[in-house]
Order: C-alpha cells, then sequence, then structure tokens
C-alpha cells in the first residue's frame, strides 16, 4: 500500500524509504527531515495548515470568551469587582482584547508539555547519535513524531507573533518578539537538518510552568488577586517552573554539551548542516538557560519576600 502511494505521489527515493518503513503517520517527518534537500514546499504547507489552525483556535476562543461574558458576566469577573463599574470594565476589555490569546496559549503549553514528555521517554535508551540526529535508522517512530511536535510548535511561534505584532505591546515587548524569532529559526535550522530530537525533547517540556502562566493571567484580570486559588497557582508556577527550565534544563545541557559532545560536533558532517547555523543553534540553548537562571532567582525573591511577609505579620 505505502509502495503505491509513493508511486502516485512520485516522491523520491528517500522519501519513499522513510514512507514505507515508518507508516502513514510520520510522513510529515520525511518532509521535515529533507526540507533542505526537496521538501521543502511540503514542509511550508504542513506549517501553514498548522499555522491556521492556531488562527482557528483563536476565533473560537474569542466567540466562546464573548458569549460567556454576555450570558455570565458575574461568574467569570470576580465579585470584588462587581461593585466598581470602571474596574469590571477593564476586566471584560482585558479579557475580550487578550484572553483568546492566552486560551490558545494554554492549550499549546499543555500539548507541548505532554508532547515533550512523550519525547523524552522515547528517546531515553538511545545513543547518543539518536538522540542527536534524525538518521532515518533508528528510532523512526519516535524522531517522527518529534518532527511533527516541531511543526506544531514552529506553526504556534509564527501565530503568536503576528498577534504580538498586531496588539503591541498587549501581548509581550520587543524581548517576546526577539524570543520567538530567536526560536523560530532554531526550529527551522533543526526540523530541516533533523538534529536534536532529543533536545528537543528537554526543551519543549519547560511550557509547563506556561500553564500556570496562564491561569495565573485569567485570576489577576478577572479580579481574584486576593483568593488562594492564586496562591496555589503561583506555587505550582513556581514549582514547575524550577523542575523544568532550571532542573530539567540543565540536565539537559549537561548531557548534550558533555555526554554527547563528539557527537554533536559530526553534525556537520553527517547531517549537512552548516557549522554557522550548528552554532546559532547551539548558541541559543546556553543563553536560554542563564535567561531562566535569571528568572528563576527574581520568582525565588518573590516567593522569599511573600514568605518573609507572612511571617511578619
Amino acid at each position: 500500500g505505502f509502495l503505491d502511494l509513493s508511486f502516485r505521489l512520485k516522491l523520491p527515493e528517500n522519501i519513499r524509504y522513510k514512507v514505507q518503513t515508518v507508516g502513514h503517520h510520520t510522513v510529515s517527518f520525511a518532509y521535515m527531515q529533507i526540507s533542505h534537500d526537496d521538501g521543502s514546499g511540503a514542509s511550508l504547507r504542513i506549517v501553514f495548515v498548522f499555522v491556521c489552525m492556531w488562527e482557528m483556535l483563536y476565533h473560537v476562543a474569542k466567540y466562546a470568551l464573548k458569549i460567556g461574558m454576555s450570558e455570565y458576566p458575574n461568574q467569570i469577573v470576580h465579585c470584588s469587582l462587581l461593585k466598581d463599574e470602571h474596574k469590571k470594565n477593564d476586566a471584560r476589555r482585558a479579557l475580550l482584547q487578550r484572553g483568546p490569546s492566552y486560551i490558545v496559549s494554554l492549550v499549546h503549553s499543555v500539548y507541548a508539555t505532554g508532547r515533550g514528555m512523550v519525547h523524552l521517554h522515547n528517546l531515553w535508551n538511545a545513543s547518543n547519535v539518536d538522540k542527536v540526529l534524525i538518521s532515518g535508522k533508528a528510532y523512526r517512530w519516535a524522531h517522527g513524531q518529534v518532527q511533527t511536535t516541531n511543526a506544531l510548535f514552529l506553526s504556534y511561534l509564527l501565530y503568536d507573533l503576528l498577534h504580538i505584532l498586531m496588539q503591541y505591546p498587549k501581548l509581550g515587548g520587543v524581548d517576546t518578539i526577539l524570543h520567538h524569532a530567536l526560536f523560530a529559526s532554531c526550529s527551522v535550522i533543526n526540523g530541516s537538518y533533523g538534529i536534536m530530537p532529543f533536545a528537543f525533547g528537554w526543551l519543549i517540556v519547560g511550557e509547563g510552568s506556561t500553564i500556570f502562566l496562564n491561569v495565573r493571567w485569567f485570576l489577576l484580570k478577572s479580579g481574584r488577586e486576593s483568593t488562594p486559588l492564586l496562591d496555589n497557582t503561583n506555587k505550582r508556577f513556581a514549582s514547575t517552573f524550577f523542575l523544568t527550565r532550571i532542573g530539567i534544563y540543565s540536565a539537559g545541557i549537561f548531557d548534550l554539551f558533555f555526554l554527547s559532545w563528539p557527537e554533536l560536533r559530526s553534525l556537520p558532517s553527517k547531517s549537512g548542516v552548516p557549522i554557522s547555523l550548528l552554532g546559532m543553534t547551539c548558541g541559543c540553548l546556553p543563553l536560554g538557560w542563564g535567561l531562566n537562571i535569571l528568572w528563576g532567582y527574581k520568582i525565588l525573591g518573590m516567593v522569599l519576600g511573600k514568605a518573609n511577609k507572612k511571617k511578619q505579620q
């Protein structure tokens, strides 16, 4: 069946091999890995479809929020704001204008975190070569799953970047724009040349802290800043941040740059990735780690500050 499919699609020989061996679930993987050779058009179409998917989800969330605010305004906005018409209108405006973007971000963060955990599990016992290179010889299914998640991740960054620019600076400033542009570039490089599948797994699980960051935004904008629910959300945000973006991230940095260093250095000859592009994507990893350490230091300061205030009271 796959032989007939590859013939009718007139795919190049290396794509036919991947389709036959991996199956229809990983056709996108076959395209993405060799996009720098002859699959760039298919890769762009896949990413475009995913961007449209995120945009459709945005409009669904926007419509749902509009209906919810008109039908259940007193349940969505906390009772503490109902007496103040000005604060109530501000909360309603913020939820309607920026709420859909945060809902999409919440969906993406939940999905990406789950996928990242699956990738780590699937490639945990892989060799160092299979952790840094999608070769098409081993762990085909696991590598294909990584490529699919990478396409979804790239499409989300492009979608979100578009909305950030359209609503600038309400959804993010220059730092957010640079962050999205930089990681989108790394996603294109790694996806095109089929490199660092295991590193993608421990990077993407960092979205776990974004789940609680999005929930925190909704609680604050709906007037629930003094509720126990916000305190619990803050604790979960801090714990997942330190677990994923510092703990798992640090272990991943050690695994990539120390345990897998010989295999990492061999990527230009094995995958065809230019040294300059490999240096760019590798350079972003320690920069991201340093940024996480800085954010973690600030979060720790806020947590300790609140703890000291409670002791004084």
